[in-house]
């Protein structure tokens, strides 16, 4: 008869059966199954998902690139013109151009479908300031790429450089990110951006069209102070300025700075209160 017992204060069981068998180790104590990941890891996350909800749009400004560069050679050929200028003025058009690019960057994310962000690891509004500054690091990119490809037009087709400032190159990068944030902070408040793009859009040229009229003109004139004003839009994406001693523009520096942290502050200040507001409706 086996009279063998067991020691119930005992990790291990003398019980022949049960030799070699110990109890479970207690779970540790604040182990996380699932760590937060770090801000490197998220923002590379996010290069890689706005990269890709990018590809269309980039796929489709490069085909015009290749368009634009095929006629301009044509012209070479044909006609012995169309010699481009480099100045930081082209860059105009594709800075405004980042206005619109959160459109893209959250399309399908309207405020009504970015519930799934409290399942994240991060924040509702951390996961948006990721995502937002992913994107800018696009548009940065482009802009970059953008002047890239117009300086080897420029060299092929034997335009010259025009002679300016070091720091207004700068500028259509500035303005480019001033667009970027406000046009994030457009599309994080409203699921439809394009509409209040379009009503501003009309109600800019509507005031244009009535300026005359003594009661449009006090609307007008702070419109105006807005974007061609000397603290404007105008004067972020340029650095220039009217110019008080002669007919014409002069590039200001000390203007533009001013300009610049103005119209930042203002965008970032919009950004961020949209990001952290609740995205569900």
């Amino acid at each position: 008869m086996n009279t063998t017992t067991a020691d119930p204060t005992a990790s291990t069981f003398a019980m022949p059966e049960n030799v070699g068998l110990t109890a479970p180790a207690p779970p540790l104590e604040g182990a996380a199954l699932n760590p937060v990941p770090g801000w490197m890891d998220v923002l590379r996350e996010q290069l890689s998902s706005v990269g890709l909800a990018l590809r269309r749009e980039g796929t489709v400004v490069g085909g015009f690139a290749v368009l634009f560069t095929a006629f301009i050679f044509w012209m070479q050929v044909q006609q012995g013109t169309g010699d481009l200028p480099l100045s930081p003025a082209e860059g105009i058009a594709a800075a405004m151009m980042a206005f619109l690019i959160p459109m893209g960057v959250w399309k399908g994310e309207d405020p009504a479908r970015r519930g799934y962000h409290h399942a994240m690891p991060v924040g509702h509004g951390e996961h948006a300031v990721a995502r937002a500054a992913a994107g800018l690091a696009w548009t940065l990119a482009g802009g970059a790429a953008f002047f890239g490809w117009m300086g080897l037009l420029s060299l092929t087709t034997g335009g010259r450089v025009e002679q300016v400032e070091a720091w207004q190159w700068a500028a259509p990068f500035a303005g480019a990110t001033v667009l970027y944030l406000l046009g994030s902070a457009l599309t994080l408040a409203t699921s439809r951006p394009w509409r209040w793009l379009g009503f501003s859009a009309v109600g800019y040229f509507f005031l244009s069209a009535f300026r005359a009229i003594d009661a449009a003109t006090p609307l007008s004139d702070a419109v105006d102070a807005v974007v061609t004003g000397q603290y404007g839009l105008s004067t972020v994406l340029t650095g220039l300025v009217e110019s008080t001693k002669f007919t014409g523009m002069k590039a200001d520096a000390g203007t533009w700075l001013t300009a610049t942290f103005l119209w930042l502050a203002a965008a970032v200040s919009l950004f961020l209160w949209a990001a952290y507001r609740q995205p569900e409706r």
